[in-house]
């Protein structure tokens, strides 16, 4: 080695050994450790799959329902001489379709058995709610089908 390298390698190593004594004495002030156990335990873990789940036993058999019978839009102008706008909204619709019979009961068990602890209340929250995306967007495409 070269002093120039000796140097900063020195330097360095007293930059880092700073860093670490200001990182030592920030967390000297708090000593308390992480609360485990009832203190930590959420209490409301429930809340936000509890309302999901209920709200997707009610939209998945509306999506189902509207999503199946959304090809009728092809019967005015037959399966071959609809709009390309059309064919790609039905098959949004199918690909949200699939979503919702895979995805959705996926995300919901996911938010369930999720640790109920409340670190995961709003990695819980989120899943939950993201859930109900798939029925509704498959609602929302059949409402709003081009013309034929």
């Amino acid at each position: 080695m070269n002093d120039q390298e000796t140097v900063a390698d020195r330097e360095l190593r007293r930059a880092w050994a700073a860093a670490n004594a200001a990182d030592a004495a920030a967390d000297a002030g708090d000593t308390s450790p992480s609360p485990r156990g009832p203190a930590d335990r959420d209490e409301s873990a429930g809340v936000a799959p509890g309302w999901a789940t209920g709200l997707a036993l009610f939209l998945i058999p509306v999506a189902m329902i509207f999503g199946g019978l959304s090809p009728m839009a092809t019967d005015s102008c037959g399966p071959d001489h609809c709009s390309a706008a059309l064919d790609h909204a039905l098959a949004a619709i199918i690909g949200c379709l699939y979503a919702t019979l895979v995805g959705t009961p996926a995300a919901l068990l996911t938010s369930w058995l999720l640790p109920r602890r409340m670190r995961y209340s709003t990695a819980r929250r989120i899943v939950a709610w993201c859930a109900l995306l798939p029925p509704v967007l498959v609602i929302l495409m059949v409402f709003a089908l081009p013309e034929g």
